[in-house]
């Protein structure tokens, strides 16, 4: 068999600006595919019709000026609206004075070169980034396996397991499944963000409704093999 063909990590640019589409492609090349928008708004209406585009970003990257809708990103709440839908991390690229506090509040970190950088040197600010997301142990918790069955949430009767709960027990076997950023962003959501890793989960089961076509990274891999079965145990977990 043949060897197994690496995805390319998928970078995110938003700018009005053609030329930084144009400098992004060139720097990134064949190491990491663009996808660009020209403003928050266009992004959120194709991610409206694919469920899953946003948290498989492995970055965003962010202007910080929008003339034609009159936009200034660091004063805006667009950076919060991505994390909702499972985006991060989240770079400014502006070479303007901005204070530390207003990059801190908003973004995951600045960067200085509008017209791109190589994928090498971009992905050590993302993993500068996923490091930061392990303050305490979460391979210990990973190593508290769940077994995928019908009973596999705990030994506590179904009826006093609570929905957000059952959500991290399922975030927690899917991050044990996954690798690279889609594991770290998968154990952040289960230990420090469930609420957002529910709407995740939320996003995944109804792509396993619509979604006949489904590709080789199909998120249901991460808790079973099967999309039917993966279906299943979201069903019971968000609507059980």
């Amino acid at each position: 068999m043949g060897a197994i063909m690496k995805l390319k990590p998928y970078v995110c640019l938003l700018d009005e600006n053609p030329d930084v589409r144009q400098g992004w492609e060139s720097s990134l090349g064949q190491d990491a595919q663009l996808f660009y928008f020209q403003d928050h708004l266009e992004l959120f209406n194709e991610a409206a019709r694919q469920k899953d585009l946003i948290p498989s970003f492995t970055c965003v990257i962010m202007g910080r000026y929008f003339r034609h809708i009159n936009l200034d990103i660091v004063t805006s709440n667009v950076p919060d609206l991505l994390r909702e839908q499972g985006a991060g991390p989240i770079f400014l690229n502006w070479q303007g004075y901005v204070t530390k506090e207003e990059v801190n509040v908003k973004f995951d970190g600045k960067l200085f070169h509008r017209y791109g950088v190589k994928w090498q040197t971009l992905r050590l600010r993302v993993q500068k980034f996923e490091k930061n997301l392990k303050p305490f142990k979460p391979v210990l918790e990973l190593k508290k396996e769940i077994p995928v069955t019908s009973s596999y949430y705990s030994s506590k009767p179904a009826s006093s397991i609570s929905r957000p709960d059952k959500c991290v027990e399922i975030l927690k076997t899917m991050a044990k499944n996954a690798d690279s950023a889609h594991k770290d962003k998968i154990e952040f959501f289960a230990l420090k963000d469930p609420y957002t890793g529910m709407k995740l989960l939320e996003a995944i089961y109804d792509r396993l409704l619509t979604d006949k076509n489904r590709p080789e990274n199909c998120p249901s891999r991460y808790i079973n093999s099967s999309p039917i079965i993966a279906k299943r145990l979201l069903k019971e977990a968000l609507f059980g």
